[in-house]
């Protein structure tokens, strides 16, 4: 505010001016004043004056300046707000500019009302500051309102923040700029606007944020239901219904969503759910189906009723002609009959009825039947639930067939039922007890007629202990008196009885005549005794097993052998009974035996009382009962140790001699042998004096040398092979069986003979089999077999002088092993002389000893293979044997 009025102007001129200043200021309807350019307060208008209760002559009233302080009017104002009121005062005075306040003043009266201050600096037309005019503007009422105002948002605030609802404030962009602190609460202090989806489950927040942007881009409401994280990490089901808030012109203004915690709710549901499908299930097992109708129709039927009558519940619910139809024809009449009284007398009511479905099949219902009524007496429906007893009347009907069954058993059986009283003593008995009149022992205590009370009381003490404990006993045998005065045995067998209260009643039962029994198992148990008295006379070890092969018994012999008890023996699959590396061939062959029911041998190393194993020979047999089933089975242990050594050394004279044979065959074959051996020799021989030759030449001639030189060696390896094959054949050792190509042994043995083939100017033909079987053997052995064969053809031959001397040997096999042949053209041999080649020291050979064929033979059979001769056509001899396929 500026006026033309200059700081350097007569006085009269300035008090003119501030005469007509106040006067304008009192005519204005406002608290109006004006102050110093320093601040302090020098008038206030007539309105003010006279609310602040100034005197009349007050110096504030006529603009009498008395240097007032700056903020000498702060006292005026109401202590809340000094501090603030003096600080814009304080800015406004140091910046010259104008400034407003609010503050309450105090009246005549002490009360204080609320007014917004407006100070304008007043300057000369030079810009000199020449005072402070203000108004102060009564905003009492407006305080009012706004308090008011603030205290209805705070209640509603209150209000929103309190209710059992989640309510959140959407922009109208759909971004979320408010929740109530019932929702803050929910989901916890680190959840905010800026990452309020972080706080919906990710299974649920794609499908909702896409529907959520569909419908603020539509201004359609939405509903939602979705899995929120409470403050704990627990998800919790919620529902939450969003609308949009529009103004006047339709525009959306905000959106509003209340939203609660429908978990509960959710898992109520389930429940529900999860208690009908439980309640359908124990309808399905319980076989049990439910059902409404009223007077016209049917209003529920159950899927378990549908099953039950036979009804596709696809179709929805029969109609109620539809059911009444299937009741059996011999029933309806009576079930409207109990439908019509149980409706009239108004009370619960059952029907029992079959129905009969469509295929013919007839089912048995029992329900039960539910009037309702309204509460003014009207009818209004019938509840049932029918169970279907079609399988429990079956099994009626099979009990009281099978009770009359019993009936005709009991009536008939030799046993007799029995019950006592809880003094013991008998108060029923059915017919033929005792082999006589059931009234003659009624009232007896049931040991009355005993007589091994006293020959066998431990028996009866503990029959005693058992009946004062109530427990149940069986098959319990004593001796008594039979009704016609001769000695009986009885077996009996029973069990206390209890009434509803459990009080003790006494015992019920069945017993038995068994005299002829215990006669019977007197008589096995004396044949027993003298068949041990017999398998004890027998001179070797015996044991006795069951049909699956337990030992039961064993004779005096086997014991005293083993010197363990027979439980020891009966583990002698796991125990050192039998020698380690022959069990499990024993095992084998007892398994192999059991499992066909036929006899078996094995021989084996068994250890006695003084830890040394022996060689026995076990034969086991089968005892049959009359019905062909095994009983038993007698096992037959020989000691067989001497005779297996005496065997060994046999084998061993045995091997010496087929060793023997092997070196004579040598020394028959030792000139041609060495003339094979001179051969590689010379040869050699030739080579190296080549090689010296050439080694002397300018300049030597090396190439040639090396060649000569590798001409050597080989003949030198061609020698030692010749060498490595005599000494195999000459060498003793014990036979060693091995996996080898007979096709490669026998043309070894073709090569060991060539010497005497030339010499005796026998042509020789092969006719090995290709991808013969590999044979399992003693290599050593069956090549000397071979070798003696094919001397034995060279030599026959040799005599033979006009004829072609042809040797042929072949290999073929077939699914059962090999068959080697050796053919001739020689003499042959005599039909009736084609066995006897064979025995010891039989030879036609001038020179022979007999022994070569019969080795030959040994070592063919001890490889489990068969050797023989036959004549050849039209001339000669053939010798065949067989070896089985590795």
């Amino acid at each position: 505010m500026t006026v033309e009025v200059d700081e350097g102007k007569k006085p009269e001129e300035q008090s003119r001016f501030l005469a007509r200043l106040q006067a304008t200021l009192n005519l204005v309807p406002a608290h109006t004043w004006y102050a110093a350019s320093s601040g302090g307060l020098t008038f206030v208008n007539k309105r003010t004056a006279d609310y602040l209760g100034l005197p009349n002559d007050h110096p504030l009233r006529f603009g009498i300046d008395v240097g007032a302080q700056w903020d000498s009017h702060i006292p005026l104002l109401h202590p809340d707000d000094h501090q603030e009121t003096r600080k814009v005062w304080s800015t406004c005075l140091r910046t010259g500019e104008a400034a407003e306040a609010n503050f309450r003043v105090c009246n005549a009266q002490g009360g204080y009302r609320w007014y917004r201050s407006r100070a304008e600096p007043l300057r000369a037309s030079d810009g000199t500051l020449l005072q402070w005019i203000g108004v102060n503007v009564d905003i009492e009422e407006l305080k009012c309102a706004e308090d008011a105002l603030r205290e209805s948002e705070q209640n509603l605030r209150m209000i929103i923040d309190t209710i059992p609802a989640h309510v959140v404030r959407y922009r109208p962009d759909g971004l979320a700029d408010f929740m109530n602190q019932t929702f803050s609460d929910f989901v916890g202090p680190g959840i905010g606007f800026d990452n309020l989806r972080s706080a919906v489950h990710p299974e649920d927040y794609p499908e909702r944020s896409r529907d959520w942007d569909t419908h603020v881009a539509a201004g359609k409401p939405y509903d939602i239901e979705m899995r929120v994280r409470r403050a704990d990490g627990v998800y919790r089901w919620h529902r939450s219904r969003r609308v949009p808030l529009r103004d006047a012109n339709g525009a959306i203004v905000n959106w509003y969503g209340a939203g609660h915690d429908i978990d509960d709710q959710k898992r109520a549901e389930q429940a529900l759910r999860r208690s009908e499908a439980y309640l359908a299930e124990a309808q399905r097992v319980s076989h049990t189906g439910s059902s409404a109708y009223n007077a016209t129709e049917i209003v529920y039927w159950s899927e378990e009723a549908s099953r039950i009558w036979g009804v596709d519940p696809v179709q929805g619910i029969p109609s109620r002609e539809e059911v009444w139809q299937r009741i059996h024809p011999d029933d309806l009449d009576r079930v409207n009959e109990n439908i019509e009284r149980g409706v009239r007398e108004r009370r619960n009511f059952a029907n029992e009825f079959r129905i009969v479905l469509p295929g013919g099949a007839v089912k048995h219902i029992e329900a039960t039947n539910n009037p309702v009524f309204s509460a003014s007496g009207e009818f209004l429906e019938i509840v049932v639930t029918g169970i279907d007893v079609t399988e429990r009347k079956r099994a009626e009907e099979a009990l009281r067939e099978s009770e009359a069954k019993f009936r005709d058993y009991a009536e008939t059986a030799s046993d007799w039922f029995w019950e006592i009283g809880a003094d013991y003593k008998f108060t029923l008995l059915t017919q033929n007890p005792f082999s006589g009149q059931a009234a003659q022992r009624l009232g007896m205590a049931w040991w009355d007629r005993a007589l091994d009370l006293e020959t066998e009381p431990g028996k009866w003490r503990l029959i005693q202990a058992t009946l004062d404990s109530r427990q149940p006993f069986r098959d319990f045998v004593y001796r008594g008196l039979g009704s016609n005065g001769s000695p009986m045995y009885v077996r009996a067998s029973g069990k206390a009885v209890f009434d509803a209260n459990g009080e003790f009643r006494g015992y019920r039962g069945t017993a038995a005549d068994v005299t002829a029994i215990m006669r019977a198992q007197e008589a096995l148990r004396e044949s027993e005794r003298s068949s041990r008295l017999a398998l004890d006379g027998i001179p070797g070890l015996v044991a006795v097993m069951a049909p699956n092969g337990e030992l039961e018994a064993a004779n005096r012999q086997c014991l005293e052998y083993f010197g363990r008890s027979l439980e020891w023996l009966k583990d002698w699959g796991t125990n050192d009974a039998v020698y380690p590396e022959d069990l499990p061939r024993v095992v084998e062959a007892f398994g192999r035996a059991i499992a066909s029911g036929l006899p078996y041998q094995v021989d084996s190393r068994l250890r006695g009382i003084d830890g040394e194993y022996r060689w026995f020979e076990a034969r086991g047999v089968p005892v049959r009962d009359g019905s062909g089933h095994i009983a038993r089975w007698y096992i037959l242990l020989t000691d067989i140790d001497d005779r297996t050594q005496a065997l060994a050394r046999l084998e061993q004279m045995q091997s010496d001699l087929a060793h023997m044979n092997r070196v004579s065959m040598m020394g028959e074959l030792a000139a041609s042998l060495s003339h094979e051996i001179k051969q590689p020799i010379a040869s050699a021989r030739n080579n190296a004096r080549a090689a010296q030759n050439f080694l002397d030449m300018r300049p030597p001639e090396l190439g040639e040398v090396r060649e000569a030189l590798s001409c050597v060696v080989d003949d030198a390896d061609r020698a030692g092979d010749i060498i490595d094959r005599i000494r195999d054949h000459l060498k003793k050792a014990p036979p060693r069986t091995e996996q080898f190509d007979l096709n490669d042994a026998i043309k070894e043995v073709i090569g060991l003979g060539r010497s005497a083939i030339i010499k005796n100017r026998v042509w020789v033909q092969t006719r090995l089999s290709e991808g013969l079987f590999p044979v399992h053997g003693d290599r050593i052995q069956l090549q000397q077999v071979v070798l003696n064969l094919l001397l034995n053809a060279v030599e026959a031959m040799g005599s033979v002088e006009a004829a072609p001397r042809e040797l042929s040997i072949s290999t073929e096999q077939d699914h059962t092993g090999v068959l080697v042949a050796v053919r001739d053209s020689g003499p042959g041999l005599d039909p009736p002389h084609l066995e006897r080649v064979f025995d010891a020291f039989y030879t036609t050979k001038s020179s022979g000893m007999g022994m070569g064929l019969p080795i030959c033979r040994s070592i063919i059979d001890a490889h489990g293979g068969q050797l023989w001769a036959e004549a050849n056509e039209p001339r000669g001899a053939i010798f065949q044997f067989t070896l089985p396929a590795a």
